[in-house]
């Protein structure tokens, strides 16, 4: 985790997008912002209508609303204006997409072989490890130009290069939902992007 940032609405609420469902702590973990200043964000997020507090299976946590997405978008609109940082950001979307593409196949392509032959418990070959290698790659070089721009995207290469590392032993670090799995990393990265872009997937 890096050095704590200044609370930020933007922030704040964007983690929220990125996480779909979190207490205020996983909120304010998630761009390293002070839990206190970061639940203040919340209650006034809710009050404003932009944020929803529940319990979902036990938890109690914070999700966006619609008009919360809408304030969130509006925001990084902003952000990404006051930056210059369009043409760089639309540049890395556009190198990702094929990228993205692989991924969903590599993943795919697992859970189905898994579900013929049972999640296997001796690791995975170096052929259905590689797609992972290769992108983790592809993608160190794109988030330092992404981070030149909007330093709020980085972590995620360290992320996905953890999650590969413990793949060979447990490969549900590959797909799983239950842990920071390369495809909910990967999942995540890609919502950032387009909430970034103001685009839809």
């Amino acid at each position: 985790m890096g050095p704590q940032q200044q609370p930020s609405m933007l922030l704040t609420l964007h983690a929220l997008r990125l996480l779909g469902f979190a207490d205020t702590e996983s909120v304010a973990a998630r761009f390293s912002q002070d839990p206190h200043d970061v639940e203040r964000l919340l209650i006034d997020a809710g009050a404003n209508g932009w944020a929803l507090r529940s319990a979902f299976g036990g938890t109690r946590g914070w999700s966006l609303t619609v008009a919360g997405r809408t304030e969130n978008e509006r925001l990084l609109a902003e952000e990404l204006e006051s930056a210059g940082g369009l043409a760089a950001v639309t540049a890395v979307h556009a190198k990702f997409a094929p990228l993205n593409a692989g991924v969903v196949a590599a993943c795919s392509k697992l859970q189905l072989r898994w579900l013929a032959e049972g999640s296997p418990n001796d690791g995975i070959d170096e052929q259905a490890h590689q797609p992972f290698t290769e992108a983790l790659a592809s993608l160190s070089d794109l988030e330092v130009r992404l981070t030149a721009v909007l330093p709020r995207f980085s972590g995620y290469a360290k992320r996905l290069e953890q999650a590969v590392a413990n793949a060979p032993t447990e490969p549900a670090w590959l797909t799983a939902t239950d842990r920071d799995s390369f495809h909910r990393i990967w999942f995540e990265l890609h919502e950032d992007l387009i909430a970034t872009l103001g685009i839809r997937r």
